[in-house]
């Protein structure tokens, strides 16, 4: 089986600092919800920050990737990990916390639909829970044109990522190219990722119509916000 660009997801994003930013959630937790024992991570991806939270809390998944859940998987063995599309997951039980980092929210790209995804994360909230989100950029924060380059490695291979970026309307475009280096040979991979941008005013409305009061942190964990609601 040849190399997917899922499986480079982790190699492309080793300059994240998963620990600090489990802590940071989990001091998030505690000052919302000191009581909170389970956790729900919609768009979970490889699950880097449940390797740290299963310490405090029992932590499950969901994610559209199959590939993502079955490396998540390998990761966390302990945890419940789903495919499912998070717009309209279903999963028989409810969490204290769940949570949606790393912009995920941002891929579903309508505002219907961020509606419909908000309730669908309410629905498997308890009574007194939190919902936590971090958000994509904003249309007016947002560039158009922008070009990057970003390069990592490992013992079996090397990897440039560039991407460029295109605004249709209110959805912001990332395509990218990817040559992946190995011992045996050389490849090229391409993917693109579409992305709605919301304003805060918009997100805050998508909060209110989902039934949710929530709070804005313009700092957040990464420096692109953070969404709180406790449900009632």
């Amino acid at each position: 089986m040849g190399i997917k660009v899922e499986d480079l997801y982790d190699l492309i994003y080793n300059w994240k600092n998963y620990q600090k930013e489990a802590d940071e959630i989990m001091d998030m937790i505690k000052s919302k919800k000191h009581d909170a024992k389970t956790v729900l991570d919609v768009a979970c991806g490889t699950e880097r920050h449940m390797e740290y939270l299963n310490n405090y809390y029992t932590v499950d998944g969901i994610d559209i990737s199959e590939r993502f859940i079955e490396i998540a998987k390998e990761r966390n063995p302990d945890s419940n990990l789903w495919c499912k599309d998070m717009t309209t997951f279903e999963i028989e039980q409810q969490y204290d916390v769940v949570m949606c980092l790393f912009s995920a929210i941002a891929y579903v790209k309508t505002y219907k639909d961020l509606v419909q995804t908000l309730k669908q994360m309410k629905k498997h909230t308890k009574p007194k829970g939190l919902i936590i989100v971090e958000p994509w950029f904003a249309p007016e924060t947002f560039y158009d044109g922008n070009i990057s380059v970003t390069t990592s490695e490992n013992d079996e291979m090397k990897v440039s990522r560039m991407y460029l970026s295109e605004k249709k309307g209110n959805v912001s475009i990332l395509h990218f190219e990817y040559l992946v280096g190995t011992k045996k040979r050389i490849m090229h991979l391409s993917e693109m990722h579409e992305l709605g941008l919301f304003t805060e005013n918009e997100m805050l409305s998508a909060f209110k119509e989902a039934g949710l009061d929530t709070e804005y942190d313009p700092q957040g964990i990464t420096g692109r916000g953070m969404y709180i609601s406790k449900c009632i």
